[in-house]
């Protein structure tokens, strides 16, 4: 150490001269400091960004790639295996058989995907393609690879591959009811053949591990004798369903108007409504099908997958159904001329010029009959339909709201209030309000209730042409079950 820095230290007067110096060059270093930690935040804030885009970006990447644990290599040589495998007619004789017996109406999951991923039922389709048409929900958008292996009746097995089809009507929510077309050309197998057969969507990273789901492939060829009848479907029963004095109203009014037959989905329902179902179910009046679909509904799905049971009713009815009715449970299509749904639809179908292909679907405009209205003091039955009368003095628009009867061997996907692709040729039209309505007896008020005070509204009486004879056939159900069901 020099002599200057030893004296500075023992010094007082050279610590007087010094202080001010210190206290520059503090003030100095303050803006500093500050422009370092703006540096620092700056560079904080950048990280974070890059960070977020790659993993955007990773997600994104991922979507198109298998399931972890699987290479990007060995995927691309399963599905070009799988590839060679169906353009020589595909073999399938390494294949292990499936664990356990197929099923049908069950939700099964599809094994080896990032997703959830579950199916329900499956179809023979030769209209549009040559293909098993499976009923399952999946993921919205970036759907994962899948195929499919078909154990036939002759003892064949073929892989083959498959499209993903989400349902249009999905909302845009993370997970969509879908399709599964398990595609045949050059399998060497017909439409027909697989007809009794099982099917299994297995991951296309996996191609050979064994099944995780196993289904029957239902038949969808129009019977003979069929064009009269009229079957009917609803969406999934959920929150316990209850209304079980309501519901035998509504079975019997849309029995009196032409239905023989009900297509149901039970997610949960109260006990007197499912003794009542199982009541018409001995009858062979009722399908009623278990719904547990793993997929939350109203977040992750629309309400209980309900466009999933729509279109599994669609193809279920094909081969017994000439024509098909869409509504919910507390909505009935209430001709103004016919007595029944069959002779209007039979009418309508008749109007149109021989020369042109006659429509194969009508759509009935909506208005609301809201329950807290009040009764109509010439009601002739103590009946919902029959006190209930007041309602919107206009319609809803076509789509806007409707619901639908349609022939289902011509129809392919169907929506909610409409449908949405029908087979080529085939059209659909609305239904005049002078020749029916669809009733849709509300139980709050859609708008609030403000709203429902203000609305113009008219009275109707058309649905007291069948009070009486619904009032005598209702007495008589509920003689019948009164001791083993508590209606």
């Amino acid at each position: 150490m020099n002599a200057v820095g030893s004296w500075c230290r023992m010094s007082s007067a050279c610590a007087l001269r010094t202080g001010p110096v210190a206290m520059r060059w503090r003030q100095r270093s303050t803006p500093s400091r500050a422009k370092e930690r703006a540096n620092i935040s700056f560079f904080i804030f950048i990280m974070f960004f890059a960070v977020f885009g790659v993993i955007v970006l990773t997600e994104l990447l991922l979507l198109e790639r298998p399931p972890s644990g699987a290479p990007r290599s060995r995927y691309l040589e399963s599905l070009q295996s799988l590839e060679r495998r169906t353009e020589k007619g595909g073999d399938g004789g390494d294949q292990l058989p499936p664990a356990h017996s197929p099923q049908d109406a069950v939700w099964q999951p599809v094994a080896g995907t990032r997703f959830k991923f579950y199916v329900y039922s499956a179809y023979m389709e030769r209209r549009t393609v040559a293909a098993v048409r499976v009923i399952a929900a999946t993921r919205t958008h970036g759907t994962e690879p899948v195929v499919c292996r078909i154990w036939l009746t002759d003892n064949r097995t073929v892989t083959v591959k498959a499209r993903v089809k989400p349902i249009r009507e999905n909302w845009n929510m993370k997970y969509s009811a879908t399709y599964v077309l398990c595609l045949l050309r050059g399998s060497g197998v017909k439409p027909q053949e697989t007809v009794g057969a099982s099917v299994a969507v297995v991951a296309a990273a996996t191609p050979n591990r064994p099944p995780t789901n196993l289904l029957t492939v239902l038949d969808t060829e129009p019977g003979s004798g069929i064009d009269e009848t009229l079957h009917v479907c609803v969406k999934p029963f959920h929150f316990s369903y209850s209304r079980a004095d309501w519901l035998m109203e509504w079975f019997e009014l849309n029995r009196i108007l032409g239905a023989t037959h009900f297509y149901m989905y039970n997610e949960s329902l109260s006990a007197p409504v499912a003794c009542l179902l199982e009541h018409y179910r001995k009858q062979g009046l009722v399908t009623l099908l278990p719904w547990k679909l793993p997929i939350v509904s109203k977040i992750e799905i629309r309400t209980e997958g309900q466009f999933a049971a729509f279109n599994d009713c669609l193809y279920r009815s094909m081969s017994s159904a000439g024509w098909l009715l869409v509504i919910d449970v507390d909505e009935i299509v209430i001709p103004r001329r016919e007595r029944t749904l069959i002779a209007l639809l039979t009418a309508m179908r008749a109007a149109y010029n021989p020369s042109a292909k006659a429509p194969s679907a009508f759509l009935f405009r909506n208005t609301f009959f809201y329950m807290h209205w009040e009764d109509d003091v010439e009601a002739p039955a103590p009946l919902v339909t029959a006190r209930k009368t007041r309602r919107w003095a206009s319609p809803h628009a076509i789509k806007n709201r409707s619901k639908y009867a349609l022939r289902p061997r011509d129809a392919v996907e169907l929506g909610n209030h409409f449908l949405w692709e029908m087979a080529p040729g085939v059209s659909c039209v609305g239904v005049p309000i002078e020749r029916a309505l669809l009733h849709h007896y509300r139980m709050v008020c859609e708008y609030g209730g403000m709203q429902c005070l203000t609305v113009p509204s008219v009275v109707d009486r058309t649905a007291h042409r069948w009070a009486e004879e619904l009032m005598q056939r209702i007495t008589a159900e509920k003689t019948s079950i009164s001791k083993t069901c508590p209606i």
